[in-house]
């Protein structure tokens, strides 16, 4: 499989670059008949996952789609996919390959390497890019994101919208080139500031806990970060389910995957672009096909700005999962999957 390995993004100064490690999901042959031959390629998922997580967080979602081909890769900084660097130049590919990273092979650093980048959205909008570019994803593919990556994915769709790019830079200019996306995706989509309303509280003791890991020699902050206690206050105020073998999974996805980040600085610059941005941003330049599909009960956003930021994307499908929250990955990942199917079925 042609695979991204070493992805770049250009900042306006340096390259930006990591190696990239994208699990890839083939779809499941179909039974043969006599309209197969007939039937057009099911649509390719880019799926991205949110703060703090890696592709195991898709994993339920991607088993119950499998009729797609589906991509997951580990954001820059978390799993298997190293924080973004700053060169003046390309590098080596690492491939990945089906079903996981392949191994990996020698990486060259380009010659003038500054050091590491910063872990802004933009950023990570970009990787999403350089992604799709390499993976050869096009105008008849879908984008996904959950929670943070539901941000990521708005603002990557927005800043390659032709006709928003054109309106930026050229109010008079026509769009050049079709829209890269059939639709887009957004399960758990951040829709409310948590630094206001009834989220404020919960928000102001999360943001404590990470400027704190800033102010501790790094020992003491990864103690912090790492922490059983906050594993348990996040399962505590997360979970909805009451499914003795869905709370033990999610507990112990938590506990494997909570801390898959590469080091503290990383990890405090991911949190501040998930948690000072909203789909809101960029809602009004999502002029594609998107679907919003929040947990009833979740944890991050409130009805009302569920419901304004339906209202305020031209071509938004809303599905509300029920009797889940943010987590609905792990809870309703089969209600989710069919979220998705449906969704997929209305597109040209």
């Amino acid at each position: 499989m042609s695979s991204p390995g070493r992805e770049t993004v250009d900042d306006g100064g340096a390259w930006l670059g990591t190696t990239a490690a994208v699990w890839h999901y083939p779809a499941e042959a179909s039974e043969p008949g006599p309209s197969a031959a007939s039937q057009a390629p099911a649509r390719r998922l880019l799926l991205i996952h949110g703060f703090r997580g890696d592709h195991h967080g898709m994993a339920l979602i991607v088993d119950a789609l499998p009729e797609f081909e589906v991509f997951v890769p580990d954001l820059p900084g978390f799993g298997a996919t190293p924080p973004l660097q700053r060169a003046t130049s390309d590098a080596a590919d690492s491939l990945p390959g089906k079903h996981g990273p392949a191994e990996q092979g020698p990486s060259k650093q380009g010659p003038g390497k500054q050091g590491p980048a910063k872990h802004t959205l933009d950023a990570y909008a970009g990787f999403v890019e350089a992604l799709a570019e390499a993976l050869e994803l096009g105008a008849g593919d879908v984008l996904v994101g959950h929670s943070f990556g539901s941000i990521i994915v708005a603002a990557h769709a927005a800043q390659t919208n032709p006709a928003a790019h054109a309106a930026q830079t050229n109010p008079a200019a026509p769009p050049q080139e079709p829209r890269r996306w059939a639709g887009l995706g957004l399960l758990a989509p951040i829709s409310n500031d948590i630094f206001t309303g009834r989220l404020l509280p919960g928000a102001a003791a999360v943001d404590l806990y990470y400027r704190a890991s800033q102010w501790l020699p790094e020992r003491l902050a990864q103690a912090l970060l790492r922490s059983p206690l906050a594993q348990a206050v996040t399962n505590a105020s997360m979970i909805v389910t009451r499914e003795p073998d869905q709370v033990a999974y999610i507990r112990d996805q938590h506990r494997q995957h909570f801390s898959g980040y590469a080091d503290p600085h990383t990890l405090l610059q991911a949190y501040w672009a998930s948690s000072r941005h909203t789909v809101t941003e960029f809602a009004d330049r999502l002029e594609l096909p998107v679907l919003l599909a929040p947990g009833a009960k979740d944890q991050l956003s409130t009805p009302a700005g569920q419901r304004r930021l339906r209202a305020m994307i031209p071509r938004a499908h809303t599905e509300v999962l029920c009797e889940t929250g943010h987590l609905l990955h792990y809870e309703k990942p089969a209600q989710a999957a069919r979220a998705l199917r449906r969704f997929i079925s209305t597109l040209d």
